[in-house]
């Protein structure tokens, strides 16, 4: 049987000792690695997914602002400044009408608001009286208002709105003139520039 020397076998135990701990510090270094190489997959994985996100946002927004503009504006804030959003195929609506009023000829003549208007139509005209002054000439119209008469009466100058054709059509508009808050306005009847009596217009 072969003889152990005693300082062979503590050298021995020594080197087993050694390599025990060497091999717990490996054990733990792995430990150690595995736990930083969890925390750096779960980094990447909640990264992956925020990117995503990001991405489908983005692409929500790119298709919402292709489809539909304005999702993006605060009408609320525009109607606050007076402004509103109209479509394009609208607007050239609009401007196309602007274009055809703009090329029609006048079809009346502008009144000039230091003029008298006398209603020189020979066919019956019925119209709201709404005021008279006496000895003066004020002027209650715009010259791009046709519909406002301003006639000479003796010692008045008189201001009526509205040519109807029909007295119905005319106590239609007096009713309304009325809840407007304009108490004393009533019909009257013209025929070749001068004023007649209603019951004369039947």
């Amino acid at each position: 049987m072969p003889y152990i020397d005693e300082n062979h076998l503590v050298c021995l135990h020594r080197t087993i000792e050694t390599k025990e701990i060497q091999e717990q510090r490996l054990l733990n270094e792995l430990k150690k690695q595995r736990v930083e190489k969890d925390k750096l997959y779960r980094s990447c994985n909640i990264l992956r997914f925020v990117s995503i996100c990001l991405v489908v946002i983005l692409a929500l927004g790119v298709a919402l602002y292709f489809i539909k503009p304005s999702f993006f504006i605060n009408e609320r804030l525009l109607e606050s400044q007076n402004k509103m959003l109209i479509k394009k195929s609208d607007l050239d609506k609009y401007e196309d009408s602007i274009v055809l009023l703009n090329q029609k000829p006048d079809s009346q003549p502008l009144h000039s608001p230091n003029s008298i208007v006398a209603f020189n139509d020979t066919t019956l005209i019925y119209a709201v009286q709404v005021a008279a002054f006496e000895a003066k000439e004020i002027s209650l119209y715009s010259n791009d208002l046709n519909n406002i008469n301003h006639y000479k009466d003796k010692k008045f100058n008189k201001y009526a709105l509205g040519n109807f054709s029909n007295l119905e059509d005319a106590n239609i508009f007096r009713k309304e003139m009325v809840a407007l808050g304009f108490k004393d306005v009533f019909v009257a009847s013209y025929k070749n520039g001068k004023r007649i009596k209603i019951e004369e217009a039947f």
